[in-house]
């Protein structure tokens, strides 16, 4: 009871901050500390019922925005820092999870669940985009394409819409302390199908540009691709060299210290077109398999860091949904939801069959790519920017899917690790504690 009045006067101050001062546009500090407030909060009452914090947090954000206006657009940008840093955070995370020779006897797998799964998918959601547009007329920005146009534009929103979240897997495996081969599965398998779906959008976004007129130099546009996917790489292992060497040789305050790299890196990525994501990653996987430094003592560490990142971020990609939007799209959201749950579904069973995995893996594995968050949402930004003709609708229909896995994949998947009986295995402080 006391989380739920203690909600109730968080909103009700917000609400009269912004009623005396006719409108909270820019102000950055103080949406940062409401949306943090708010955020725990409704996580805490959400828990109490049996569902994820996580939702909790996204539900905070789809209130606070377009539910009672108190988030502006600008809040968002000027909090854009936050969102950045926790992408890094994660990254960091998951590069440290994933032990070369852990995961070495279920490679096979995690190939298989790429190609079949994640790849399979992007097939059968532009196929149903193409349904949807060009033949139902359920998506009118298809009307003025021609016929290879129309199957260019299919697939770039089908990468887009293909996207995973490492960021949701790795704050349940956190909340749950789920560890085990589904754990381990299901993490690897999003980390290296986000790497995939970063590689292909880059490719697809790049031939679309061409085919609809955009004036693309191809070489150039795969040059670009490739300093981003392997120049992210290169300096995402000189960032694990550097967390490293201060692991070994300084030690104190390596939580902070990796941090602060994380604020350097999202701040000054972008500006040399390198991929945050990718280089925190990369940064992870060279120090948990090749540096001598103990990565799990830093892990730890980050434990009690991180939730307030965690908690804003989340509820910031809950702010962004436009309820109207995802409204007036409804149909064709539900259809994709569905189109994209059955791809992962029967992709990853022919992955697990065709490769022996465990029982467990095989029946729970493929909801793990289900949950959406924050590179689906940046690849439904770069579709309304890069393609102005037809991006602000396709975008609202990405923005739609997200939203949609956003609020009930957690739950479920949540249940599913619960399930599987991998959850409390490992030592964990749970995100919201």
């Amino acid at each position: 009871m006391i989380p739920v009045l203690l909600l109730v006067c968080v909103g009700g101050l917000m609400h009269a901050v912004r009623s005396y001062t006719g409108g909270l546009e820019g102000g950055a500090e103080l949406a940062f500390g409401y949306l943090l407030l708010a955020a725990f909060l409704t996580g805490k009452v959400l828990s109490r019922f049996g569902l994820p914090k996580l939702t909790g947090y996204l539900l905070a954000g789809i209130a606070s925005g377009a539910g009672l206006g108190f988030i502006t657009k600008d809040m968002t940008h000027s909090l854009k820092v936050v969102s950045d840093l926790a992408i890094c955070v994660l990254a960091l995370q998951a590069g440290s999870e994933l032990n070369l020779k852990r995961l070495r006897p279920i490679m096979p797998t995690l190939r298989s669940m790429t190609l079949f799964a994640v790849v399979g998918a992007q097939v059968l959601i532009a196929a149903a985009l193409f349904v949807l547009g060009p033949i139902l007329g359920l998506l009118p920005f298809f009307k003025t394409m021609d016929l290879t146009q129309m199957l260019a534009v299919c697939f770039v929103i089908a990468v887009a819409l293909s996207a995973q979240s490492p960021a949701v897997m790795m704050a349940l495996l956190a909340e749950t302390g789920a560890e085990g081969p589904l754990s381990q599965v299901m993490l690897g398998s999003v980390v290296l199908a986000d790497f995939v779906v970063l590689l292909v959008f880059s490719a697809a976004s790049t031939v679309t540009s061409a085919v609809i007129g955009g004036g693309v130099d191809v070489i150039e546009a795969a040059l670009s691709v490739a300093w981003e996917l392997l120049g992210s790489v290169v300096f995402g292992i000189a960032v694990g060299m550097l967390i490293g060497r201060y692991l070994i040789s300084i030690k104190r305050g390596a939580s902070l210290f990796a941090v602060l790299v994380c604020v350097v890196v999202a701040e000054i990525g972008t500006n040399i077109r390198l991929d945050s994501l990718i280089v925190m990653l990369a940064a992870g996987i060279w120090l948990e398999n090749f540096s001598k430094a103990n990565a799990h003592d830093l892990m730890h560490g980050f434990e009690s860091a991180q939730l307030p990142v965690f908690l804003v971020f989340f509820a910031l990609a809950g702010s962004k949904i436009d309820l109207e939007q995802l409204y007036l799209a409804i149909v064709p959201v539900l259809v994709i939801v569905a189109t994209r749950a059955a791809s992962f579904y029967m992709g990853s069973k022919i992955a697990c069959a065709r490769t022996g995995a465990a029982p467990v893996v095989t029946k729970y594995a493929w909801f793990g790519l289900v949950p959406q968050s924050g590179l689906a949402l940046a690849l439904a930004t770069l579709v309304r920017e890069t393609f102005p003709s037809f991006g602000e609708q396709a975008a609202t229909v990405v923005f739609g899917v997200v939203a949609t896995n956003e609020v009930i994949a957690p739950v479920v998947l949540r249940l599913m690790i619960l399930r599987s009986g991998e959850a409390g295995k490992r030592a964990a402080v749970p995100l919201g504690h």
